[in-house]
């Protein structure tokens, strides 16, 4: 008994680990059919999920998990009825058959003994139904429903995140394509030429606020989990309850970091503090920061600051900035590394050197590594949004940044910005 529970949650860490590297719905479905069998046995199953007056449903029927947009048929019904108990809810037997909106579904099969129905609500608009069918009329345990709900709160997360990834998707195609619509104008309609361009300065903002609002909003329930998560570690002593509870916090660690990185993007456009810039002090933060992970791979962060002049900006732009160079330099490592900042002046601007002894950069990738969601290698675990993040930055500072490498030696990133930024 014991054997069969820890490898139900091995299967379910397994799972969570693949439903994390899904880009789209089909991949979901991969994982469901991979993993689920081994968590919850069933004879099929239907998972409906509501999102803002959208659903969709992922349904698996003898090992296969297909997705599809469902109609407001009787079992439709019959899922309504269940969100409004709010309970779990089963049927055993002839009362499947008596049963007025069941006895048309799909859950009326000779084979099927037993039908469990779980309601889990996460926001006002997102809501998901996790209903299975069983050959033999066996009573669920709590720890049975514990599995079902762990099931349906991964997979709303990730569908929350593909959500918000298809949003911004969706605008950043709505903002290429009016830059397209503004190259095509004619110069001299000055009146037509700006009209288009309050139009991709209302898309721009439009973006801004989509970062902004969403990347709030999401954070705030990865926050719960994770302090759940921290919660459940006090109240069991089960090795293999942990070992979950620490992979759903991993999970959700990642996707709260990759939320950060949206959010930055738009912070720094509706939260300007500006006031001198103290590198030293930032970068002291950002080594006793990562400090343990330096000394994991005995890792050293030098630098030094040659500027007599006051730079007045957002640190917290900086902070950002010279925070995600760190992290890639530590995620692709090799061992001893050294991470070495310079910053100085030249001539009229500010100078920032950072340098390491990683693993380089492919020449063939490089013009590729600003580009969101872009991943140098298949064994990546970022979210390939920190170097689009950095260009965006210094782009914000009115400056530029240079990179150059060479593979399984060193990296250096060149950023020059305007000493005295513009107002």
């Amino acid at each position: 008994m014991q054997n069969a529970k820890r490898l139900r949650y091995e299967a379910l860490s397994a799972f969570a680990a693949d439903l994390n590297k899904a880009a789209k719905y089909t991949e979901i479905c991969d994982a469901l059919s991979a993993h689920i069998k081994y968590i919850i046995d069933f004879f099929q199953l239907r998972l409906h999920h509501f999102n803002k007056g959208e659903s969709g449903c992922f349904e698996m029927s003898r090992g296969e998990c297909v997705f599809f947009k469902p109609r407001q048929d009787g079992l439709w019904k019959y899922e309504m009825e269940v969100f409004e108990t709010g309970l779990p809810v089963n049927y055993f037997g002839d009362a499947i058959q008596e049963h007025k909106l069941l006895a048309r579904s799909v859950f009326n099969n000779p084979k099927v003994a037993a039908v469990y129905s779980l309601p889990v609500s996460y926001f006002k608009d997102q809501k998901i139904l996790i209903t299975i069918a069983v050959k033999s009329q066996i009573h669920y345990i709590d720890i049975d429903f514990k599995f079902l709900k762990s099931i349906a709160d991964l997979v709303a997360n990730k569908l929350m995140q593909l959500d918000l990834l298809k949003k911004i998707e969706n605008t950043n195609k709505e903002l290429k394509a009016k830059n397209a619509q503004i190259t095509k104008l004619n110069y001299d309609l000055e009146q037509t030429v700006n009209l288009r361009t309050a139009e991709l300065t209302n898309a721009n903002e439009e973006l801004k606020t989509l970062f902004y609002r969403t990347s709030h909003d999401f954070r705030a329930p990865l926050a719960n989990i994770m302090g759940l998560a921290n919660i459940a570690k006090l109240v069991t002593k089960d090795k293999d309850a942990l070992n979950l509870f620490e992979k759903c916090e991993e999970v959700a660690h990642k996707m709260d970091a990759m939320l950060s990185k949206l959010n930055v993007l738009s912070t720094y456009s509706y939260e300007h503090q500006i006031k001198p810039v103290d590198f030293r002090q930032i970068l002291r933060e950002l080594r006793a920061k990562f400090q343990d992970k330096l000394q994991e791979i005995g890792g050293r962060l030098i630098f030094d600051i040659v500027l007599d002049d006051e730079h007045l900006a957002n640190p917290d732009t900086y902070v950002t900035i010279l925070e995600n160079l760190l992290e890639n330099s530590i995620n692709y490592h090799n061992t001893n590394l050294i991470v070495q900042v310079y910053i100085l002046r030249y001539k009229n601007d500010l100078v920032i050197k950072f340098s390491d002894n990683g693993q380089g950069i492919p020449l063939k990738i490089i013009g590729k590594i600003y580009d969101m969601y872009y991943r140098g290698n298949s064994e990546s675990t970022g979210s390939g949004l920190g170097l689009y993040v950095v260009r965006k930055l210094v782009r914000s500072l009115h400056g530029n940044i240079f990179a150059q490498s060479k593979p399984k030696k060193h990296t250096h990133f060149i950023i020059k910005v305007p000493l005295v930024q513009p107002s």
